[in-house]
């Protein structure tokens, strides 16, 4: 006779329950046999300790039934919610899974938590909770896998997963494009979303809880790494770019104006997050309102939004900021009388502070001539200057005040190919002293590869506002809008009457659902 064989459940692991309330982490418990959970007071000390006022002191009980684990509320005042389920009376009971999150808020409603318990299985016990504090001087915190502010080493995170931002309301998570996405209270980030306390996320393996503290994180650890894990950091926070802001964080939510009584949106929905020394190319279709997100950017004209730099708001602070911003506009306002040593020498008079000393700033007009190569030129009228030098003193005038973002709307126009390489060559060498540089350009190909990262606008044909199609790297674009070039690039999202393939709505979805993921 055949030996009957049996199936047999996998070995039980008993479930964790982790407590979180709005200034952060409270403590875990083990879920083994039956837990009471109640508010502390005097006379009644409860399995599960909670400290809110809207907790009952007889909330509920956890219960492990042939290894699965139930919750039963116990006729609390304001009940618990369970996802989008409120259980309150004697008899509400359901089973949780790994993930599942119990959330307690004032009057019966779902708003507002003042406590959650996160229900964790698995390798739960060998989680890991670390604090990362936020503040006013973190304009943003990139999660990635070996790169990054917050670098984590999970075969589940991409290489750029996620960014934490300044929004309009608060804090908010954006999905860079990765491969297993971002899920906040177990729905999937699409773009990005505003964040509120005790919201819990999850990118790759890893947990983490927003809190009016900061975030807190949790990772699990093999056993075998945990004494490893206990001489070196699982994850690391890199203080030079976090804790000394050197981010610019953009946040347009929408930018609009107002024609014959009608309100027009000229842009939407458009969030990233550039660092010091980078310098950015702005790619748009026609219409797509290139010029429009620059202004808006350095705070010429606002959007519905927020631009922070470091640890100061542009938009709050924009009297102070303003000269901390340098921005060459298409048509230069040069005099036409002045030598090029004369009209530095006055931009430095006029831009650089009163307290500046007088050989100092001689000194700064030396190193910016040298810098935009006018050294040769610089006792030559501005009125005989050659389009290229022109555009190179523009640029020098407002880099004389040294300032940290740096905007440029065609400061290659009308220069030929070498002209026009030479100028952008200029601009990296302005970028890799430290300044964000930010440029708008017709003819992108030509230095292509001297741009760190590209925006692409597209106008979306239903809505007819810009948005964000793109933001990578200048080969991640290739990869993206499958071409070759960067004028290929505006090919695909112009519209058909235009000589373009008519794909912006196409490529504004894709960016957005994080359906590309780079790696």
């Amino acid at each position: 006779m055949a030996e009957t064989i049996y199936w047999k459940p996998p070995a039980f692991e008993v479930p964790r329950a982790v407590v979180f309330g709005r200034q952060g982490y409270e403590g875990e418990y083990e879920l083994c046999g039956r837990k009471k959970l109640g508010r502390f007071v005097p006379g009644n000390t409860p399995d599960i300790v909670l400290f809110s006022s809207i907790v009952s002191r007889k909330q509920g009980e956890f219960g492990i039934v042939e290894s699965r684990c139930f919750y039963r509320d116990l006729g609390s005042k304001n009940g618990t919610w369970i996802g989008d389920v409120h259980y309150r009376g004697e008899n509400s009971t359901c089973e949780l899974f790994d993930g599942d999150v119990l959330s307690f808020c004032p009057g019966g409603g779902r708003d507002n938590p003042q406590e959650i318990i996160l229900l964790l299985t698995g390798d739960a016990k060998r989680r890991e909770w670390k604090s990362i504090p936020f503040s006013d001087k973190i304009a943003g915190i990139t999660i990635g896998r070996g790169l990054g502010d917050l670098s984590l080493e999970e075969e589940t995170v991409s290489e750029k997963h996620a960014v934490f931002f300044h929004a309009r309301q608060g804090w908010a998570i954006m999905d860079c494009g990765s491969k297993n996405g971002v899920f906040c209270n177990g729905r999937k980030v699409e773009g990005n979303a505003c964040l509120n306390p005790l919201d819990v996320l999850r990118i790759g393996d890893v947990w983490f809880v927003y809190t009016e503290e900061g975030l807190w994180m949790g990772r699990k650890m093999p056993a075998a790494d945990r004494q490893e894990a206990a001489e070196k950091p699982s994850f690391s926070v890199s203080s030079s770019s976090i804790e000394e802001g050197n981010y610019l964080s953009i946040s347009i939510e929408e930018r609009n104006v107002w024609q014959r009584f009608k309100k027009k949106t000229l842009l939407k929905d458009i969030h990233l997050t550039i660092a010091d020394g980078e310098m950015v190319l702005v790619l748009g279709g026609s219409g797509a309102g290139k010029t429009t997100f620059m202004n808006a950017v350095m705070g010429y004209e606002k959007a519905d939004g927020a631009m922070v730099y470091g640890d100061r708001n542009i938009y709050e602070e924009y009297q102070q900021m303003k000269y901390e911003i340098g921005f060459v506009p298409q048509q230069d306002l040069l005099r036409e009388t002045d030598s090029v040593y004369e009209t530095l020498k006055n931009a430095a008079m006029l831009r650089l502070p009163v307290s500046f000393p007088e050989t100092k700033r001689l000194e700064r007009v030396e190193e910016v001539l040298a810098i935009m190569g006018l050294k040769p030129e610089q006792d030559s009228l501005v009125s005989k200057l050659s389009g290229g030098q022109r555009k190179r003193l523009s640029i020098a005038v407002e880099f004389i005040s040294d300032p940290k973002l740096f905007f440029l709307d065609e400061p290659d126009s009308g220069l030929d190919g070498i002209m026009s390489r030479s100028l952008m060559e200029n601009l990296r060498q302005i970028a890799d002293t430290g300044k964000i540089v930010m440029v708008i350009t017709h003819a992108p190909d030509r230095a292509a590869d001297l741009f760190h990262k590209v925006v692409v606008l597209a106008k979306s044909t239903k809505d007819q506002s810009g948005h964000l199609a793109f933001f990578g790297t200048v080969e991640e674009a290739y990869a993206f809008f499958d071409t070759d070039s960067l004028e290929g690039v505006v090919r695909r999202i112009n519209r058909a009457d235009e000589g373009g393939d008519g794909r912006a709505d196409e490529y504004i979805r894709k960016f957005a659902a994080g359906r590309f993921g780079f790696h």
